[in-house]
């Protein structure tokens, strides 16, 4: 049991996870800039189509990257 306020030890993130985290904020982010919005609802939906598909393609990227780790890890 921990102190109040006190956070106890928790279960290690995937470097994979840290990383499609830090791709998808950065993308929010770019994205927001770049269309004048606090949030990608309040694009045009040719605009949040674009979102979505930046988002799709980060979570793309991070499976393929997460399949490649485990074929070599089946080596």
């Amino acid at each position: 049991m921990t102190q109040r306020g006190k956070l106890g030890p928790s279960d290690p993130v995937h470097p994979l996870l840290a990383k499609r985290d830090r791709l998808s904020s950065e993308w929010f982010y770019e994205f927001c800039a770049k269309y004048g919005v606090d949030e990608p609802d309040e694009a045009t939906p040719e605009q949040q189509d674009e979102y979505d598909a930046g988002m799709e393609a980060i979570y793309a990227k991070i499976r393929e990257e997460y399949d490649a780790e485990m074929a070599k890890q089946g080596d």
